[in-house]
């Protein structure tokens, strides 16, 4: 039987054991495996080619040595120090690859009194020990990690056909089923007298599996979760050490703070680290993404006013003014000439129809027609990315909600506000302002700042880890590290360690 890919860097450990060379990573066994276990996690997030090949030539058995895991440690250490001075941004997009990991002295410094004439017992992991990151739940990674990588050696093989449903009986079922007991989202166990039937328990498991991809929880396997089940584990494992880097936020988070999960559609508010409001969202769509960012907010604007972005006027708004001239009307728009006079109705059907040309801009007045609906919270950016309440309460019922031009939608707009404006204002007296129809700007007594995320994994306490699609193709490629650049004939990582036994 094939031996796990997760025992890569353990077989290297016996290679050297005879060696008496005091002071050496072979005398600190523990101290080794945590260093190829942090080489391993960078190289599954594929942030720079070098780390790759430095744990490559750490792990593979013609190349480990001395020498190459000192080499590990300093690009390990190089790249943490590069990490440490990224911004949010940076660190959301993961602006890697093309780091300098060049050592700095310092960094030489502390390999030498580790491997110098007078080694200290411990040296080693003492060393180790600056590597390990901040994630939050660090154990709980390793677990999931090595449970996705001790499968990554097992045949894959794609298993998406007809969309099936409860109460099918087909061959397909039966794959299905083993798919769900091997990813742990079924109980592994004998499927009982008819395993091509989709029966009860089995429509259970696909809802839970679902359920962890943001999927519609209908139990009907169709073109989506076809896709996450056909998904293997090494990109799962991937995927989710991606994920974990970038919620490395920063050095240190404010008490309170809200969190935008770009492609989960959801957002978190926390305060004093406690989280006191959910709600889903609508993001924007590829073609117009919510961009990653930091900001505030600094402002509730109560039965704001829509100035239509340029862009949308022009792509969107104008094109239905050919056909539906009464569009504007209806909608409770106001043409505005470059004076900030309002134009009549005359007078820009005449320039558009006649001139082929709209110089206007576009105010939607506050009504229930308005777009941002009742609430818009402003944020300083050079986006003019905000967060509003929406009309359209029916889209929040969509498992993808990559929709709007983005700006970001919010459900529990109205709790939202209550909650960021609670030191000067009542719940009564919020709502009378809001029936009033007239706009007014309300200062947040302490701008609350805002991190838009794209995090498409993350840990779920004791339970299997959560994943959502890639919306903006972030991570659509990715180097495999368990293919080694080193070996002339390609061969797998995995492959050579279990050759090497």
């Amino acid at each position: 039987m094939k031996k796990t890919v997760v025992l890569t860097w353990l077989c290297s450990l016996c290679l050297f054991s005879l060696s008496s060379q005091a002071g050496t990573w072979q005398q600190e066994p523990d101290a080794r495996l945590q260093l190829h276990q942090l080489g391993l996690e960078l190289a599954l997030a594929d942030v720079h080619p070098a780390i790759t090949q430095r744990w490559q030539q750490a792990v593979l058995a013609d190349t480990a040595s001395e020498t190459a895991d000192d080499e590990l440690w300093l690009a390990l250490s190089s790249f943490w120090r590069e990490w440490s001075a990224m911004d949010f941004e940076a660190r959301q997009y993961l602006r890697t690859r093309k780091l300098p990991l060049v050592a700095s002295a310092e960094e030489r410094e502390s390999l030498l009194q580790a491997v110098g004439s007078r080694p200290q017992a411990g040296d080693r992991q003492a060393l180790v020990n600056k590597l390990v990151p901040g994630f939050g739940d660090y154990h709980s990674l390793k677990i999931q990690l090595a449970r996705l990588l001790a499968m990554a050696d097992e045949p894959w093989p794609a298993i998406a056909g007809a969309t099936l449903r409860p109460g099918d009986e087909a061959a397909a079922v039966l794959l299905l089923r083993k798919r769900l007991q091997r990813l742990g989202d079924m109980p592994a166990g004998e499927p009982g007298l008819h395993p091509e039937l989709f029966d009860e328990p089995l429509a259970q498991a696909v809802k839970a599996f679902q359920a962890r991809h943001g999927l519609t929880t209908d139990g009907v396997v169709g073109k989506r979760t076809y896709a996450w089940l056909d998904t293997t584990p090494r990109v799962r494992a991937q995927l989710l050490m991606r994920s974990m880097l970038r919620t490395l936020i920063g050095d240190s988070l404010p008490p309170s703070y809200m969190l935008v999960n770009i492609p989960e559609y959801r957002l978190r508010l926390y305060q004093e680290q406690v989280m006191v409001l959910e709600s889903d969202v609508i993001v924007g769509r590829n073609s117009r993404k919510t961009p990653i960012m930091y900001s505030q907010i600094t402002n509730v604007v109560v039965n704001p006013p829509w100035n239509v972005p340029r862009s949308i006027l022009q792509k969107d708004i104008v094109p239905k003014l050919y056909r539906d001239p009464g569009y504007i009307d209806r909608m409770g728009f106001e043409v505005i000439d470059s004076a900030g006079n309002v134009v009549s109705g005359e007078e820009w059907q005449y320039v558009l129809y006649m001139e082929n040309r709209f110089p206007f801009r576009l105010r939607q007045k506050p009504g229930s027609n308005n777009a941002l609906g009742s609430w818009k919270f402003h944020l300083p950016n050079n986006d003019a990315i905000y967060l509003h309440d929406t009309p359209a309460r029916g889209l929040f019922s969509r498992d993808s909600r990559a929709l709007s031009s983005g700006c970001v939608r919010v459900e529990n707009a109205e709790q939202l506000a209550e909650w960021l404006l609670s030191a000067n204002w009542s719940r009564e007296g919020l709502a009378k302002l809001k029936s009033s129809k007239r706009t007014r700007w309300l200062k947040v007594q302490d701008p609350l700042p805002v991190y838009m995320v794209y995090w498409r994994g993350w840990l779920a306490g004791s339970e299997l880890p959560q994943f959502r699609d890639d919306i903006y193709k972030f991570d659509r490629t990715l180097s495999d590290p368990f293919k080694s650049s080193l070996a002339k004939d390609q061969m797998s990582l995995s492959e050579r360690a279990s050759a090497s036994l």
